[in-house]
């Protein structure tokens, strides 16, 4: 037969991993994982440079205020322009989002499917997650590890050193990344709480009463 289960805790551990989901997304395609300090000739409408895992924002001739990759392409960039330590997070980071968004799939899945190849389906993405979350752990270890790159440098200061950005401020993205990771940990341990939720007394009761939608705080 087939059915639809869902409960509070179900629809929050859907809502928790959509949400690290984005968030680590946003924190791997925007530039504002470290942002240069205002100068003296900025005014104060003018966007302050920036850079983030593969992304940066800049001055430009040209083109003026412009964002987008940086000048070379991806793992292929010398180190002095792509320092090793950002190619690194960002295979790990891209790891992570691509887990996660396997694992927001999962929990609309979990509605209606308890097991997948003989095994709890809770269980599995609960597993899927923790990967995710150890993924963009690394990701955000790794990027400090590059502030000592003669890109980071330029626009921080020759001080600038792992773990220590001189002039630069830390930006939305690196923030957004941490609160992605601390929500893809929280959703590992919501998906228990869900599994039991759907396996309650009540629940079973209207399954097998022939109930195609359940629906239970």
């Amino acid at each position: 037969m087939c059915y639809v289960i869902i409960t509070s805790v179900s629809l929050v551990w859907f809502l928790c991993t959509l949400i690290a989901d984005m968030l680590v997304a946003v924190a791997l395609v925007t530039p504002k994982w470290l942002i240069a300090p205002p100068t003296a000739a900025a005014t104060p409408l003018e966007r302050a440079p920036s850079v983030g895992i593969y992304t940066r924002c800049k001055h430009m001739l040209e083109r003026g205020y412009h964002c987008g990759r940086f000048d070379l392409d991806g793992f292929a960039t010398e180190g002095s322009v792509y320092p090793a330590e950002w190619k690194a997070a960002m295979f790990f980071m891209s790891l992570g989002l691509m887990l996660l968004s396997i694992t927001v799939g999962a929990t609309l899945l979990s509605c209606c499917r308890q097991a997948l190849w003989g095994k709890s389906l809770h269980n599995l993405t609960a597993c899927a997650q923790v990967l995710a979350g150890i993924s963009v752990m690394l990701a955000l270890f790794l990027h400090p590890l590059g502030w000592r790159a003669t890109r980071v440098q330029r626009l921080c200061g020759v001080e600038a050193e792992p773990f220590y950005p001189a002039d630069c401020s830390i930006g939305i993205s690196f923030y957004c990344g941490l609160a992605g990771l601390l929500l893809t940990f929280a959703a590992a341990g919501i998906s228990l709480k869900a599994e039991s939720s759907n396996m309650r007394t009540r629940v079973r009761r209207l399954v097998e009463g022939g109930s195609k939608l359940v629906c239970i705080p």
